[in-house]
């Protein structure tokens, strides 16, 4: 801890992008006790401005544009690096919450003597395979296997990053009061959208791009509405498919108004799953999707990919999975028989929460590890 008698926790990982590895960020970040454990943040040198960089630093997070390609420039990686760990004694650990197998500054800290070094994966298995080869590849396997003291993942198959090391499941913890089901507030989105009271809608949430699938999520909705008319999909979300998503509208018979596509970053997602009466993920890759534990806590039944999502995932009986082989009738039609249950949607937020993913159970957690492991030597 430092003179303030807290413990500066650097986190890295945020983007500009509020997707979910920034959330779980700054969920974290609201419910931790920040009398006692400080967060400030590493990010590269030219990103644009961090997703809730405002909020961050309004709870005392302090941004640090340090990262420096070490492909491009080792020396100014290393030097910029050391440079903030020797300027700034308080910061007792570095917690990076990666995608992908990179921990260079975990080593920096290592040699700064940073005592609480984690590698936290969020991804599953078979994220950018092959991008290293070669010596690169090796040395971030030296690194990966070296430098950190503590392995995290948010589902076991994300522990493909660090094969045969010891490792904590971290679960992706929400705010379950915030996404449990509330009736005035589907009422009150439904009629800002414009969408009748009795009409299906199907939701889904997530970058546009091939691993999160949106097309094949398209279709599964065209063949839903098939055998339920006047239903309606949102999605939400950004990518490079979403022009192609628009197109594949039309040429799927859709009319105006059957699809919503209402962009990304959205800060009222948690109002818009009590407008839904389904959701639908059809990865092609995933770790743990903070977007399966929010529908969840919603009430929503979801059809999720076998082959991408972890059964951990499970976190209530609302989950179903069908594989990416099915076609998009067979994903529709077991979509259709969740909401057809009509289950009591309010009384999932407490299923979801003594299932372990109230991020209080997580903030708890990984405070203790801050404090207990924390410092420099």
């Amino acid at each position: 801890m430092n003179g303030d008698g807290r413990m500066h926790i650097l986190q890295q990982g945020m983007t500009w992008v509020r997707g979910g590895v920034e959330r779980f960020i700054m969920n974290l970040y609201r419910q931790i006790d920040r009398d006692l454990v400080q967060f400030d943040f590493l990010i590269p040198y030219d990103m644009p401005p961090m997703a809730y960089e405002e909020e961050a630093r309004d709870l005392g997070g302090r941004v640090f544009r340090s990262i420096y390609p070490f492909r491009r420039s080792p020396w100014r990686a290393e030097t910029e690096l050391r440079r903030l760990f020797a300027e700034h004694p308080e910061i007792g650990g570095v917690h990076m919450n990666v995608c992908f197998p990179y921990v260079y500054p975990l080593a920096a800290a290592a040699r700064s003597g940073v005592n609480l070094r984690i590698l936290h994966s969020h991804e599953g298995d078979g994220l950018l395979v092959d991008q290293h080869q070669g010596w690169r590849a090796r040395l971030i396997d030296r690194q990966v296997h070296r430098y950190p003291t503590r392995y995290f993942v948010c589902s076991d198959n994300a522990a493909y990053l660090f094969p045969d090391e010891p490792y904590t499941w971290v679960k992706n913890g929400i705010d379950t009061g915030l996404f449990r089901f509330d009736d005035a507030t589907r009422h009150m989105v439904r009629a800002r959208l414009g969408i009748p009271d009795n009409a299906h809608v199907i939701g889904f949430c997530g970058h546009l791009n091939s691993r999160k699938n949106p097309l094949f999520a398209l279709d599964v909705f065209a063949a839903y509405r098939r055998m339920e008319p006047g239903s309606v999909f949102i999605v939400t979300g950004q990518g490079d498919l979403e022009d192609e998503l628009r197109r594949g509208i039309a040429a799927r018979g859709l009319p105006d108004g059957a699809v919503l596509m209402l962009g990304g970053g959205r800060a009222d997602m948690h109002e818009l799953y009590q407008a839904m009466d389904g959701f639908v993920l059809p990865s092609t890759l995933e770790g743990l999707p903070f977007v399966l534990v929010e529908a969840q806590c919603a009430g929503l039944p979801c059809v999720a990919s076998r082959e991408a999502v972890t059964g951990q995932a499970t976190v209530t009986d609302l989950l179903r999975f069908c594989s990416l082989s099915d076609d998009a009738r067979t994903w529709a039609r077991v979509l259709r028989e969740g909401v057809a249950r009509r289950v009591d949607r309010a009384s999932y937020a407490s299923r979801v929460a003594a299932a372990g993913f109230d991020m209080r159970a997580t903030a708890a957690m990984l405070q203790r590890i801050y404090l207990t492991e924390g410092g420099r030597s």
